[in-house]
């Protein structure tokens, strides 16, 4: 029922309620005026008697009247909102839920399958579901309808790299991202997906360079942070010194000064039986820096894949805090260690190195794995 009518009805209900109690009140008052000169008057006594009897019939005729206009407000107005706001009516039913607007969705696919935006919908619902199987195949019929399409190719490429359990953009989503890039250089999920490519592809040359070249055209701050830890990761396994927001995008201004932000230079060198092995993809150094006092979680962490060659060289700044609550420049003295896990779990250490203690002003240490 719309707020107006219910309003009206209200406001009508108490008009009449207090009309009525008003005109009894006149009535009560006119009685009595009545019975006073019954009493004083013996001479027209019949007459005011007469007088009496019309007023209690005319009483209780305007009662009933107004009980049934009260009676029949409630259902008059029922009627006037069904007839009057059939739209509002509608509108305040409830919303189909999730699953009956999918299965209308379905239903109007299998009417007209070639409907583009209906299957980009269905497959962005699937993969939303984790029905990877379901959206590769309602992207791949979008793709089929409109080919060397850039938005298309790269939501299949993704589809299909969850598809495989595995999540690596190798193989089958490389050639769709590929195809992308021929219909639109500039689009910016595929140029990411690309870096994630030459990433897996231990490429980590190329990784850095497109990520570079993507983030001139991002506009959205924290997505500018995400990739420029992807292309810090990058760097790192290069054996690069991170880069910040003021080196990669001209221009941006920096809260904290070269001069004020450390940086730890950490040197890592290992026993000649560790340096002789031929270690898998999988493993693992990892470089970490912790408070002397409080949690034992790391502040800051950085970690380097194979080939290694020995002795390994990193640098660790805020740029590799774990967590924005605590960073390198927050503490006047960290410890500094070094582990190597075969499994790249950074919760097993095959080897492991001493503990060092660093301050800002002596900020470089080496560091020797051994096993322990």
């Amino acid at each position: 029922m719309t707020p107006w009518l219910i309003y009206a009805s209200i406001t009508l209900f108490i008009g009449l309620l207090f009309g009525w109690l008003l005109w009894r009140q006149n009535k009560a008052s006119q009685k009595k005026w009545l019975f006073n000169k019954i009493k004083t008057d013996p001479v027209r006594k019949d007459d005011y008697i007469n007088a009496l009897n019309k007023l209690d019939q005319q009483q209780t005729h305007s009662s009933k009247t107004t009980v049934w206009l009260l009676l029949a407000l409630i259902p008059a107005t029922l009627l006037l909102n069904t007839y009057l706001f059939p739209k509002q009516t509608q509108q305040s039913q409830q919303p189909p839920s999730l699953e009956e607007a999918l299965t209308q969705l379905e239903q109007s696919l299998q009417k007209n399958p070639n409907d583009i935006e209906g299957q980009m919908l269905y497959g962005s619902a699937m993969m939303r579901m984790q029905n990877f199987e379901a959206a590769v195949n309602a992207f791949k019929k979008a793709n089929t309808l409109a080919p060397n399409n850039a938005n298309i190719l790269t939501e299949l490429a993704e589809a299909v790299a969850f598809k495989n359990n595995t999540g690596s953009f190798l193989g089958e989503p490389q050639k769709y991202i590929n195809q992308a890039l021929a219909a639109d250089p500039n689009h910016q999920k595929a140029l990411w997906l690309q870096g994630i490519i030459a990433y897996e592809q231990q490429d980590y040359i190329q990784a850095e360079n497109v990520w570079t070249v993507l983030i001139q055209k991002i506009s959205d701050d924290q997505v500018k942070a995400t990739i420029i830890k992807q292309i810090n990761q990058a760097r790192s396994q290069q054996n690069k010194s991170p880069l910040n927001t003021t080196d990669l995008i001209p221009g941006k201004g920096s809260t904290q000064s070269d001069s004020e932000t450390p940086i730890y230079h950490i040197v890592i060198d290992a026993d000649a039986m560790i340096k002789n092995q031929q270690f898998p993809a999988t493993t693992r150094v990892f470089v970490s820096a912790k408070s002397p006092t409080g949690p034992a979680m790391p502040v800051a962490a950085i970690d380097l894949a194979p080939p290694f060659t020995w002795p390994l060289n990193v640098e660790l700044s805020n740029q590799h805090n774990l967590t924005p609550q605590r960073q390198l420049s927050d503490f006047e003295q960290l410890i500094f260690s070094a582990r190597l896990s075969v499994s790249g779990d950074a919760g097993v250490s095959n080897y492991r190195s001493e503990e060092v203690l660093l301050t800002a002003d002596n900020n470089r240490a080496n560091l020797k794995l051994n096993e322990q």
